[in-house]
């Protein structure tokens, strides 16, 4: 999948949302299963209405606070095992999640995705990305960290074309 075609994807999965989150899922000591880590954390967005977390491998922690954000909209980034090409792209339902393999997490993402629904009564969507590797050690592939910074414009894009502007200063 292209990235225009991730970004008019994301712009349509978007449509009409509130409150957005974006979820970095994976382990940086992990070679390219940090590359949700790192997406998030060199965003730019800074809104009120977008939460933009680094939740490690434990995903499923941080479903309180993002239930009490009260997001209509959750994008969880991470790498999945597709079975396709190093840096595919995709994104994926939970219904369609079932084949995809990301090992390095205590939960299913089907049933985090199922929970989070539950609990925020939001639509979750996947932005998968196959890794080269997810072998120990720090840093990602240099492929992968091309895509990743692709990915981050991308999403800085969309978001802040939904929100009007890189940054929400006003109080109200």
């Amino acid at each position: 999948m292209t990235a225009d075609s991730i970004e008019a994807k994301l712009e349509l999965f978007i449509s009409g949302a509130k409150r957005v989150a974006v979820l970095g899922i994976g382990n940086p000591l992990r070679t390219d299963d940090g590359l949700g880590p790192f997406i998030v954390e060199n965003m730019k967005t800074e809104h009120r209405n977008v939460f933009i977390e680094n939740v490690g491998s434990v995903p499923e922690a941080f479903a309180r606070p993002l239930a009490e954000f009260g997001a209509d909209r959750v994008i969880m980034v991470d790498a999945a095992d597709m079975r396709k090409p190093i840096g595919h792209i995709e994104l994926v339902t939970k219904d369609r999640i079932g084949g995809i393999t990301i090992s390095t997490h205590s939960m299913p993402l089907s049933f985090l995705m199922m929970y989070l629904e539950d609990s925020t009564g939001g639509e979750t969507i996947l932005l998968g990305i196959q890794p080269r590797s997810i072998q120990f050690g720090e840093g990602l592939n240099p492929e992968i960290e091309e895509i990743s910074r692709e990915i981050i414009n991308t999403l800085d894009r969309v978001l802040n074309e939904h929100f009007g502007g890189i940054q929400d200063v006003s109080d109200d």
